[in-house]
């Protein structure tokens, strides 16, 4: 493979972050999200409950779930937070997360905050410090590194505080990690989102050809992981490939119209680019420039609406619906206990769309196989990836406003459910840097490194 990358921050990559990500092998992950049910029932809450409510009734807790407030408070202190930097699927995300606390049966146990950090670990190891400080028996989060903040997460859990992160992931064992980037999504066989990306970035080209890659945000998980599998893929299907060029895209639509056209100018023959969140500036720049050619990216509103139109591209990238789906499991942590089993490593399925499976969704809530709105009903850069099984209570109004319409009801896991869930031991190296008893560390079919049974 012939590159031309940006050798400071492969070596940033390299050095330590094929840690980053929790993939799945269990057939539940990869079921159609149209198997749950878009408007969850008032039944759901009280059978999901009624366990951990029997275990607890003498610890003195209003609610009786298994783990006291922290406080001692009649409700539990629980912050849903995400980062400041103006983008949609943040938003989403923590108002997806934010409407979960709001729901029966949480909103009679929960004292909701939410909170957002600016984007450099310095100022989240402060805000979790102050999280911890105020009370905090839960903590949701995005985290900027996976090993930065490692010891400020250790410090909140050894105070109490259960400590979920969405979408990153962490290395520090005792947060949870509730993620997709190593996931298989559903309908392939093989994990990670960018290998599955950059493998369709290969087919629609041909096998070959020069492509531009445009990062995330440099250093999170999220971006380390897409980027070690999306190379990873090219070194197996396309290893004559050229990437002219690279840039940080900084999960922003803008930057990644600004750099796509920097980038035209001085390579106007590029035939292909895999775009990170902020597509939508990638495809904007490549109309300015009426050219038309295969583009990657992940789950934009208007990234859909152009394959919708019959642009070559194929969607495939975070669900926001990880906010909401890592509150469920924070409280069900503080419902059922921090012994019930439920996993630390969760893997959320996402979806592939392409311009054959493009499908207008027509309501507030999920109807089936739908991922994107009608035009005009949200911005450029939301997307209709709020959905997920896992998350079969959302709904647009909750992603929009952080506040669940009238009479919608969260549906509880159980620790069953969760389990069915939990990530491939196989791939655990790449989120903890480590393996789990009786495995060892080798090399994944896909290339990467992983682990492998003792």
């Amino acid at each position: 493979m012939k590159r031309n990358w940006k050798v400071a921050a492969l070596a940033v990559v390299a050095a330590g972050t094929l840690a980053l990500s929790a993939c799945g092998g269990s057939t539940s992950s990869t079921a159609d999200a149209g198997a749950a049910s878009a408007v969850a029932t008032e039944a759901a809450a009280p059978a999901a409950t009624a366990a951990a409510s029997e275990a607890a009734a003498a610890n003195g807790n209003p609610c009786g779930w298994a783990v006291a407030p922290r406080a001692g408070g009649a409700k539990y202190v629980v912050y849903m937070s995400s980062l400041n930097i103006g983008n949609a699927w943040q938003e989403e995300a923590v108002n997806l997360g934010s409407a979960e606390g709001l729901m029966a049966p949480y909103s009679d146990c929960v004292e909701l905050r939410t909170e957002r950090t600016e984007p450099d670990p310095a100022s989240q190891i402060s805000q979790i410090q102050s999280m911890t400080a105020a009370g905090a028996d839960a903590i949701v989060t995005f985290a900027l590194s996976p090993t930065a903040i490692n010891a400020t997460f250790k410090e909140a859990c050894d105070a109490g505080v259960t400590v979920v992160i969405y979408d990153a992931t962490v290395t520090e064992p005792c947060a949870y990690n509730v993620s997709y980037i190593t996931a298989k999504p559903v309908g392939s066989d093989i994990p990670f989102m960018g290998y599955n990306a950059m493998a369709a970035l290969i087919d629609m080209m041909g096998g070959a050809g020069d492509i531009f890659v445009a990062h995330g945000v440099a250093g999170t998980s999220v971006d380390n992981v897409h980027y070690l599998s999306a190379l990873a893929a090219i070194e197996q299907l396309a290893p004559d490939m050229n990437i002219l060029t690279e840039w940080d895209g900084n999960w922003d639509s803008a930057q990644q119209q600004k750099e796509t056209t920097k980038a035209l100018a001085s390579n106007p023959n590029v035939v292909g680019i895999f775009c990170g969140y902020g597509e939508s500036g990638c495809v904007k720049a490549l109309k300015a420039a009426d050219k038309t050619i295969p583009v990657t990216g992940e789950t934009s509103q208007y990234f859909r609406e152009q394959l919708l139109a019959g642009w070559p591209g194929v969607s495939i990238g975070s669900p926001p619906a990880q906010g909401g789906i890592a509150m469920k499991v924070a409280l069900g942590v503080l419902q059922y206990g921090p012994d019930a089993g439920i996993p630390h490593d969760i893997e959320v399925p996402f979806k592939v769309v392409t311009k054959d499976t493009v499908k207008v969704c027509p309501d507030d809530t999920y109807t089936e196989g739908c991922n994107v709105f009608p035009a005009g009903v949200v911005g450029d850069e939301n997307t209709a990836d709020i959905f997920n099984p896992l998350l079969p209570e959302a709904s647009l109004t909750s992603a929009k406003t952080g506040v669940p319409p009238a009479g919608l009801v969260a549906v509880p896991f159980t620790v069953d459910e969760l389990k069915s869930f939990e990530q491939d031991p196989s791939r655990r190296y790449i989120t903890r840097e480590a393996c789990p008893e009786g495995w060892t560390q080798g090399k994944l079919a896909e290339g990467l490194d992983g682990c492998v049974q003792s």
